[in-house]
């Protein structure tokens, strides 16, 4: 994140706003999801994430005022949401015309959790949802490597739906 005043904004927010949840049940209670149901409800929670991303992608329209912010920007914001909530440290997001990959650590919904597929689906669903919401175009996103399968890191590649 490049923008000192986008974390001095999220920070106000979330005071503002937000509640502090303490990570062991969120964790605890996704990691016992997981084992009890399978991946037949992975389209609710990527469903539910993208409704979560279209809530954030307001809050950051309502941060940014009348301002239509560059993909860049919402990216910004985005990541510091993502980590001021205690979501994921973000390692970086790369971008291109229609595209944008987020790479990312620790996410609260694969810690804990070993499996061979991706499980991060809430996130994957917010991350499209967030970018819908402030650039009013359609994305989508799916998660290409996650640390729930022993990977280093949770990699999500966005993608501008044509």
């Amino acid at each position: 994140m490049k923008d000192q005043e986008v974390l001095s904004r999220v920070r106000i927010f979330l005071r503002e706003e937000g509640v502090i949840v303490p990570k062991g049940p969120i964790k605890e209670f996704y990691s016992q999801l997981m084992k009890l149901s399978g991946f037949g409800i992975g389209g609710l929670l990527v469903f539910s994430g993208k409704k979560a991303g279209k809530m954030a992608g307001t809050y950051i329209k309502s941060i940014v005022g009348d301002e239509n912010p560059s993909v860049e920007k919402v990216a910004d914001y985005v990541s510091a949401f993502l980590e001021e909530t205690g979501i994921c440290k973000v390692e970086n997001y790369e971008l291109s015309d229609s595209q944008i990959i987020f790479k990312v650590k620790d996410s609260i919904f694969a810690q804990d959790v070993d499996n061979k597929k991706p499980v991060c689906m809430p996130l994957s669903g917010a991350l499209a949802g967030v970018f819908e919401e402030v650039t009013k175009k359609e994305w989508d996103c799916r998660e290409i490597e996650c640390q729930a399968q022993g990977k280093e890191r949770c990699i999500f590649e966005i993608k501008l739906k044509h």
